[in-house]
């Protein structure tokens, strides 16, 4: 934290820390003092989005790994782009900016990319959608609209091909900002190089040299409840192999749960021993759809646990 408003107080200026050259950190301490957030959702990782850019067209992700490596977009080792980390600790800072709220880092539910494969764009391009990496922080609704506790959550989500994340390519990022007298407001641009990473660090020192940079590096102070079994519909793909009944077992598991099936999308079978069909659902708690993955995967059909993603809605997608 910084020293305050003192004559003697130290300024702290972290712009570059998130998305690059994207000013989102001067935004959320100074543009949003007359307004409430209600959601802040961002594609904080260049390297990852880079990736799936690339398996969007049908590279494989061990291919596009290495040609990542290769470019000097990931590193050796590669676990804190592909497994989320990097993004879980990005949104965690978004997440303190704009509600107030110190989320612990090892609270936040993270889900990387490493089991997102080519085939799953191919049903996301079925639903008018595409995959990104997307760190999320979300006031949910208890006896009103976004009146609830806070959640925030690191996952690869399925997103309408009309939304904002969804036109950020190669190693760009992109952060949407839902508030309640804005709507939804959009910043994007590089997330990483030296270039942009170098003029977010001049506009600090500019802005500490002129007086302006924020006494208090995170002006929000609240305590709002967090609450991480967060609720969306998902996206749930089946890798199995092929008998009778499946679809109907796949059924009963949801309905047990607590789980309504809105969809069900299946490509022709080539090969009846290692198939796949995904299962899309009406909106239901993370911990509801992570059981009835669980149940699926003790299968026999299965061929390994199901890979479940939250879905963005298209509410979010049109804005106001």
């Amino acid at each position: 934290k910084g020293g305050g408003g003192g004559s003697g107080g130290a300024k702290f200026g972290y712009e570059a820390a998130v998305c690059g050259g994207i000013p989102i950190i001067n935004a959320l301490q100074s543009c949003y003092a007359g307004d409430v957030v209600h959601e802040v959702m961002g594609i904080c990782n260049g390297t990852t989005n880079y990736m799936l850019g690339k398996m969007e067209t049908g590279a494989d992700y061990s291919d596009v790994l290495r040609e990542a490596q290769d470019l000097g977009y990931a590193e050796a080792d590669p676990t804190a782009d592909v497994e989320g980390h990097d993004v879980r600790a990005k949104i965690a800072i978004l997440a303190k900016l704009a509600f107030g709220t110190t989320v612990p880092v090892e609270s936040i539910p993270c889900m990387g990319i490493t089991g997102v494969t080519a085939v799953d764009f191919e049903y996301a391009r079925l639903l008018g959608c595409t995959v990104k990496l997307v760190g999320t922080a979300a006031r949910l609704s208890k006896y009103g609209e976004r009146d609830g506790a806070l959640s925030v959550y690191v996952a690869p989500k399925v997103v309408p091909n009309s939304h904002l994340l969804a036109s950020a390519r190669g190693c760009g990022n992109a952060v949407a900002v839902d508030s309640a007298n804005l709507g939804v407001a959009s910043y994007t641009g590089p997330g990483a190089g030296r270039y942009p990473t170098a003029s977010s660090v001049v506009a600090d020192v500019r802005r500490i040299a002129d007086g302006l940079c924020p006494p208090d590096p995170f002006p929000l102070e609240s305590s709002i409840e967090l609450d991480n079994d967060y609720t969306s519909n998902f996206y749930v793909r089946i890798s199995f192999a092929d008998s009778l009944g499946i679809v109907r077992r796949v059924g009963e598991i949801a309905e047990r749960r607590g789980v309504s099936i809105h969809s069900i999308l299946q490509n022709p079978i080539d090969d009846r021993g290692a198939a796949d069909f995904v299962v899309t659902t009406e909106a239901c708690k993370l911990s509801q759809v992570t059981g009835m993955c669980e149940d699926v995967a003790g299968e026999d059909f299965a061929r390994g646990p199901p890979l479940c993603m939250p879905m963005l809605m298209e509410d979010f997608a049109r804005g106001p």
